[in-house]
């Protein structure tokens, strides 16, 4: 016997073919056996077979919270399953209501939606959980892409998890995944290193920390800050290739790849480049050659000592091919 299914009746069309029941089902027809057929709305018939109007919904999900990955920018990359998940949940927890509601509207979905963000995620982690707990199944959404992340929401994972409350993935779109898919650079090992501090020497450490790593590194930028980061990877990582992805799956969507001591110049050549989200990718340091971070160091280091920093940088340009301002950065940032 077939258990409980939902049947779309004022168009006809039944998805299941009624095997178990010893039935046959035309769909060229659109026709089934009057026993098949014969059940009340909502009811289930000798088959335990069910149907329901177009504007009905039957919610057979099981209670739990289903993290639900939205577009990055391409409408058309929200899935059908996360599409029929936001249509049956119960509520959605949203990091902007405001945003995931045109997203819905552009699917034709009408949900009672809670805003869930950085600010609220502690206060309401308690709310979500007892809404699951009461029989409930909820979706948690970002602006764009995976929740928890490089958004909210890892605070609630966790402490569903602890509580033992069922986590249910509904995978998608990830700026994370997808400019390293296209990045040409070693995807393993790579480290996830989301934004640096905004400012200060705090940002000057978490950028050295990551560079000693070892693979690709993987930061997200926002545009007032893509200069500084530019200017930083320009002293701090070079010899290493950095990718540029901006605007992933939108219309100015760009992928460019540059050496470190030209990225800078990339970023201010153009001031439509200095406009919407970035990821950022830096490649693995070299492990041969004289171009390394510590073959560099070392030089400016001894250059410095006999001559003054400009000289020290533009003999030491000379020597790496690096940039000359970069290497006089790194020098001076020193002292």
């Amino acid at each position: 016997m077939f258990a409980l299914s939902a049947w779309n009746l004022g168009d006809w069309r039944f998805d299941l073919l009624l095997l178990a029941a010893g039935q046959r089902y035309d769909a060229d027809k659109r026709a089934c056996s009057q026993d098949v057929f014969s059940c009340s709305l909502n009811q289930p018939n000798q088959f335990g077979l069910t149907y329901v109007t177009d504007s009905q919904t039957l919610n057979t999900l099981p209670s739990g919270l289903y993290v639900v990955a939205t577009p990055i920018g391409e409408l058309m990359d929200l899935s059908p399953r996360a599409i029929d998940i936001l249509r049956r949940v119960a509520c959605i927890f949203a990091e902007d209501t405001r945003v995931t509601g045109q997203l819905l509207k552009h699917v034709n979905i009408k949900a009672r939606m809670v805003s869930f963000n950085a600010h609220t995620e502690v206060s309401k982690t308690a709310q979500v959980l007892q809404t699951i707990e009461a029989g409930d199944a909820v979706a948690l959404v970002s602006d764009a892409g995976t929740p928890a992340i490089s958004d909210p929401g890892r605070a609630l994972v966790a402490a569903a998890l602890q509580a033992d409350v069922s986590v249910i993935p509904v995978p998608g779109p990830s700026a994370l995944a997808t400019a390293l898919s296209v990045s040409g650079l070693p995807a393993s090992p790579s480290h996830f290193i989301g934004f640096l501090p905004a400012k200060g020497g705090a940002r000057t450490e978490g950028l050295e920390t990551a560079l000693a790593w070892p693979g690709t590194l993987v930061l997200y930028e926002a545009p007032h800050r893509i200069e500084d980061l530019a200017d930083r990877l320009d002293t701090y990582a070079m010899g290493r290739t950095v990718v540029f992805a901006r605007e992933l799956t939108k219309t100015f969507e760009q992928i460019i790849c540059v050496e470190s001591g030209q990225c800078a110049d990339w970023v201010r050549t153009n001031p439509d480049r200095i406009r919407g989200e970035f990821v950022v990718m830096v490649g693995p340091a070299s492990d041969s050659g004289v171009k390394t971070d510590l073959d560099v160091d070392r030089l400016l280091k001894t250059l410095a000592r006999e001559l003054p920093p400009s000289k020290a940088a533009s003999l030491c340009a000379e020597i790496t091919g690096l940039s000359k301002r970069a290497l006089y950065q790194k020098l001076t940032d020193r002292s």
